[in-house]
């Protein structure tokens, strides 16, 4: 096995995204370690080892880190402005996943690191999925990591589609569905309309009939999902509604839609967000805001990352972070269209379905922060596609 370091960097990737699973399966565990529990300990690991191979590889980087140079110069300039612990670890959270990309472009890919890195992302997709079933089966519907479960399986979903709009081959549609039946049965609203719009607007699917047919099935999916009695019951507080009672603006008062608490958060940060709108409050002052009110214990998440960063940075950090998500799509766009070979037409057009994905779960949960679930892999895949290839890819 040729080029250790790849083999080395990427299993460390995959073993800190199983990580926080593990306090799952072994319930004796205890819930913190050094006043870290799993998840954090995992993207502690993935700081080291991806500053331990920046080190190592910096020469042989080809990331396009301008596009997000002006979001991780303006955290650090404002860490430094309003320093706090819980900042810095905020800061480092957001600048880990960039760093995973760093070090992904660095290495020489061939058809071989491909496939092995597919095959390494269905098997921990797999084990994944078997954890939910034991979990709906024999631990009374307790599911690990009810919303992160769809974020991390939504990658491996996304390239097993592109891959059967390349080739046809119906195993890997079985793949995307077998992954979609976990959103769908634990009812994870954002996960499911994740999954959706990846089975329907994946950038692979590039004939126009194929469009089409794909469109019209995705389409009854949605009618299916949304008539589900479990879909309905989640969504609406009298357990029944309809599609014009849906909104995008789930904040909106008097609205039908059961948020799952999500809808009070914006009262909480009204004031802060009015009072500082243009830089914010400082790094991490979302969560003072939660530890005020629940008495320093519960929750500390806004469950919704645009609210999270215009609370703690402002609109001027929130138009940073869009550029960057903004300028990574065009240049992909860009590239995509002009592309002739096979892998990297499935790499670029899976990342580009990925950006919208991670946009898309930005509005009902804190991705930015769970980064070893999602978006590791999202920087990684954009990695990838800068990489260098070898003739064999």
């Amino acid at each position: 096995m040729k080029d250790r370091q790849f083999y080395d960097f990427y299993n460390w990737l995959f073993f800190c995204a199983f990580l926080p699973f593990i306090g799952y399966m072994f319930l004796f565990l205890p819930s913190t370690i050094l006043g870290f529990n799993l998840t954090g300990w995992a993207w502690l690991i993935m700081l080291l080892v991806t500053c331990y191979y920046f080190l190592q590889r910096y020469a042989a980087v080809t990331f396009p880190i301008g596009f997000w140079i002006p979001w991780l110069a303006y955290l650090w300039l404002y860490l430094l402005y309003r320093f706090s612990f819980p900042g810095l670890q905020l800061t480092l959270q957001y600048l880990v996943p960039v760093l995973v990309g760093v070090i992904a472009s660095s290495f020489v890919y061939d058809r071989e690191k491909l496939h092995w890195l597919y095959k390494r992302m269905l098997l921990l997709s797999f084990v994944v999925v078997l954890l939910f079933a034991f979990g709906r089966l024999f631990r009374g519907g307790w599911t690990p990591f009810a919303a992160a479960t769809p974020m991390l399986l939504s990658v491996a979903a996304a390239l097993s589609i592109g891959v059967f709009y390349m080739t046809r081959k119906v195993r890997f549609i079985v793949f995307f569905f077998l992954f979609f039946l976990v959103p769908f049965i634990d009812v994870t609203r954002m996960g499911i309309l994740v999954f959706l719009l990846i089975f329907i607007f994946h950038f692979a699917n590039r004939k126009v009939f194929s469009k089409i047919a794909f469109s019209a099935i995705g389409l009854l999916l949605v009618l299916l999902v949304f008539n589900s009695k479990g879909f309905q019951e989640k969504t609406f507080y009298q357990g029944r509604g309809e599609l014009s009672d849906l909104s995008v603006n789930y904040y909106e008062p008097g609205s039908m839609m059961n948020t799952s608490g999500r809808a009070n958060f914006l009262q909480f940060y009204e004031h802060g967000l009015k009072s500082a709108p243009l830089f914010g409050n400082g790094p991490r002052a979302d969560m003072y805001v939660l530890k005020a009110i629940w008495g320093g214990a519960g929750i500390s998440e806004a469950h919704n990352d645009y609210l999270s960063v215009r609370y703690n940075y402002g609109y001027v950090g929130l138009a940073l972070l869009l550029f960057g998500f903004v300028t990574t799509f065009l240049a992909l766009y860009a590239r995509f269209w002009k592309e002739k070979a096979p892998y990297r037409i499935l790499l670029q057009s899976t990342t580009m379905i990925l950006t919208l994905t991670f946009l898309i779960y930005m509005y009902s949960d804190n991705i930015l922060k769970s980064t070893v679930f999602f978006t590791h892999f999202y920087f990684a895949l954009l990695g990838v596609v800068y990489a260098r290839f070898s003739d064999q890819a």
